[in-house]
């Protein structure tokens, strides 16, 4: 039962890869598509491997850094969706280098300050994890409070793709700092929080997807396409 529950977000990810083929996301969102698509295959990957130290080790690691670039990328996505009614203001290019710029700053930062327990490859990956999440967490907010301004819906797929993201890398930025501060007394309720948040996480994008999102201007290009 609970090796069934620890794996709990690859039957969502299943769930959520299904409902984007049926929503033909692969055609407007194909970096998003391909970390649905990539979270499934690294979740069974896992899977295979759990019962094997070494390969699981090099499994994970793998796959937590290919994680990242796609994250990254699908955050990229949803800014340029985003953005898409703007493309004549010079400073609209510039926003997500700007954000990844202050995100790595912040990471490094952050990994000096409290050193991740690894070192060498494993160091490096984290920390580009920790800036992934603060480039979610960074879209999410600035989305969320310039919705008026670009004129970006709150039931359209990229405020849910940044709500799904942000949500779970608030939670884990939190976590992870009082993972921290209390070592090893502390993992066993990290290890739950992110199986529940990363979930709620894959929940809101299965729910924000299982519609056809709804353009208010026919006009509008903040979407690019509309999926059918």
């Amino acid at each position: 039962m609970m090796l069934f529950l620890s794996y709990l977000p690859l039957w969502l990810l299943a769930v959520l890869l299904w409902v984007l083929l049926r929503r033909r996301a692969y055609q407007v969102y194909p970096c998003f598509f391909s970390y649905a698509a990539f979270g499934v295959a690294a979740s069974v990957a896992r899977f295979v491997a759990h019962n094997h130290p070494h390969p699981y080790f090099a499994t994970y690691w793998i796959t937590e850094a290919v994680f990242c670039i796609l994250g990254i990328l699908s955050m990229h996505e949803v800014v340029r969706s985003s953005l898409g009614n703007l493309p004549r203001a010079w400073w609209a290019h510039s926003i997500f280098p700007m954000i990844l710029i202050a995100s790595v700053a912040l990471s490094l930062a952050r990994t000096h300050a409290v050193p991740p327990q690894v070192a060498g490859l494993r160091f490096w990956i984290i920390t580009g994890e920790i800036a992934v999440r603060f480039v979610q967490v960074f879209i999410f907010a600035g989305l969320a409070s310039l919705v008026p301004l670009i004129g970006l819906r709150w039931r359209q797929y990229p405020f849910g793709v940044a709500m799904g993201f942000g949500l779970y890398a608030t939670v884990m930025l939190l976590t992870t700092s009082r993972f921290a501060d209390l070592g090893a007394a502390f993992k066993f309720l990290w290890d739950v929080t992110n199986l529940g948040t990363y979930s709620v996480a894959v929940l809101i994008w299965i729910w924000f997807f299982w519609v056809p999102a709804k353009v208010a201007d026919p006009e509008s290009k903040t979407l690019g396409p509309v999926l059918g």
